[in-house]
């Protein structure tokens, strides 16, 4: 009974780190369910793309390669390759995880690793001068919000598939992307080393995107490993925003 109030204060930081990611998932689930009808996909295959796919573009290249009548086994090829980038997210992420968790809570904790998710995990304000490892309550509480909220859109996205046109499809798209600019770009400031990973890491990925495709994002994310590896730590630093208490920069 004496962890049950620090477990609560645990869910309840890992409920409110999660907000920002339940806000971009909502339009970006409803889009995903009204592609897959667009698609001429049933409902039973959209919800179960983004029940147990949960990846983003993993999903709607799914949807487009189910709805053309490509193989299965192609479909769980393209997929895996797709997303090897959460290979390297959970090997980054693993430093944030205690080692003497269980094997089922980090297999549960692995699968609610999204993008967002890591950003949220590692670069939050709070988690990133928080030494020590996450714990699972923590973690439950950051991963199951946008996770229901993704069935939960992806419903309505099915629901509301006769209603909205598609022309409008792009621009509630583009949550997840404004999600992840929010979360990044403050980690840029006076931090020379995350700039050039950042930058390095887009421009590569938009020169070679006309050549590799979707393995774009596999060599820019190498690119940019590379570049931050040359590069030395940047010296920590104090900077200040506009209404908020002055915070050390990221030294690593």
């Amino acid at each position: 009974m004496t962890d049950y109030p620090r477990r609560l204060e645990q869910v309840k930081s890992g409920l409110v780190d999660s907000l920002p990611i339940v806000m971009g998932y909502i339009p970006a689930c409803i889009t995903f369910g009204l592609v897959g009808k667009t698609l001429s996909l049933g409902d039973l295959e959209v919800f179960l793309l983004s029940a147990v796919v949960y990846a983003g573009a993993s999903q709607f290249i799914g949807a487009k390669l189910l709805a053309a009548g490509t193989a299965g086994p192609i479909i769980l090829l393209l997929t895996l390759i797709i997303n090897l980038r959460y290979f390297f997210i959970s090997m980054s992420f693993r430093q944030k995880v205690n080692p003497k968790s269980s094997l089922w809570s980090r297999g549960l904790i692995s699968f609610g690793l999204t993008e967002e998710v890591y950003a949220m995990g590692m670069l939050s304000k709070t988690n990133k001068e928080r030494k020590e490892a996450h714990t699972l309550p923590y973690l439950l509480a950051l991963e199951l919000p946008p996770y229901l909220i993704t069935l939960i859109s992806t419903w309505v996205g099915i629901i509301l598939a006769g209603y909205i046109p598609e022309a409008y499809l792009p621009a509630l798209n583009t949550s997840l992307y404004a999600l992840l600019i929010a979360i990044i770009v403050p980690q840029l400031l006076g931090n020379r080393r995350n700039t050039a990973i950042c930058l390095s890491a887009s421009a590569s990925s938009w020169l070679l995107q006309g050549y590799l495709g979707n393995a774009t994002v596999l060599a820019a994310m190498f690119i940019g490993a590379w570049v931050g590896m040359m590069m030395p730590p940047s010296s920590g630093r104090t900077i200040s925003s506009p209404g908020s208490e002055q915070v050390r920069s990221d030294v690593e």
